[in-house]
């Protein structure tokens, strides 16, 4: 149940930013929204990249069968 509520909530968080980029495209200076959206990705591209670095360096300990 968990998994098909966060798929749901992902569904939704990519229409509303989606959605919100359209509307701010409509509402203000184009040339602005793209700059935004630049930063943002770039700002999500290290934050991925950042994570990723330290599940490579930390991973979960997940126990075997045998240990339980």
């Amino acid at each position: 149940m968990w998994s098909f509520l966060r798929r749901e909530f992902l569904y939704f968080l990519v229409g509303f930013v989606a959605t919100f980029i359209v509307y701010l495209f409509i509402r203000f200076d184009p040339d602005e929204v793209l700059l935004g959206v630049a930063i943002g990705a770039v700002g999500g591209i290290i934050v991925a990249i950042v994570l990723f670095y330290l599940e490579r360096k930390f991973p979960e300990r997940i126990p075997d069968a045998e240990e339980r």
